[in-house]
């Protein structure tokens, strides 16, 4: 049976394999595509931000997350520093694209420091299991007492937008490609 447990150091590869799984065809087919959308969106939590990442456990594999960074600017640094530079060793375009990813979340960094990414594999969807990670988050930043949570979601996944909803997040703003939604903890 599916659990919920703190994201660990093991468990890199497998978020990897999530991000890359869940980010379309493209990422799915070519592996290399896979790697530099992993590092741009789910290394980093994984690696910097255990306290704040959980998994889906499924027999000691990870087949889901949520993943977050309950600091703007300490994510901002540590990304910059290990992602995008091993972006820039791989692609200079995706590099460029990644340094300049955090500035979505920039005007609104006092009221939601944190910012999130949630990605489960196809099978275990429409189980609960995202509101499951959902409120295991949002326990735990209440615990630290972070006063506020947002993500950015693209503006054609109106799936993820009703989900986010339900879980009482708002439409704040809207970025490139994407809508910026929030949540006061």
């Amino acid at each position: 049976m599916p659990h919920i447990r703190p994201a660990e150091s093991k468990d890199i590869k497998d978020i990897e394999y999530i991000c890359r799984m869940t980010a379309g065809p493209e990422a799915r087919r070519n592996e290399d595509i896979g790697k530099k959308i992993a590092l741009t969106y789910s290394t980093y939590y994984a690696r910097a931000e255990r306290e704040t990442s959980f998994v889906l456990d499924d027999n000691g594999k990870a087949v889901g997350y949520i993943l977050c960074a309950p600091d703007y600017s300490k994510y901002v640094k540590g990304y910059r520093k290990n992602e995008v530079r091993k972006l820039w060793e791989i692609e200079k375009r995706q590099s460029v694209t990644a340094f300049f990813l955090p500035f979505g979340y920039l005007p609104f960094k006092k009221k939601y420091p944190a910012h999130l990414h949630i990605d489960i594999l196809d099978g275990y969807q429409g189980k609960g299991y995202g509101s499951q990670l959902m409120d295991t988050l949002l326990e735990k930043l209440k615990s630290m007492d972070v006063p506020g949570v947002m993500l950015i979601v693209d503006k054609e996944n109106t799936g993820a937008q009703r989900f986010y909803e339900r879980k009482r997040f708002s439409k704040i703003a809207s970025a490139l490609g994407g809508i910026v939604m929030a949540k006061e903890i």
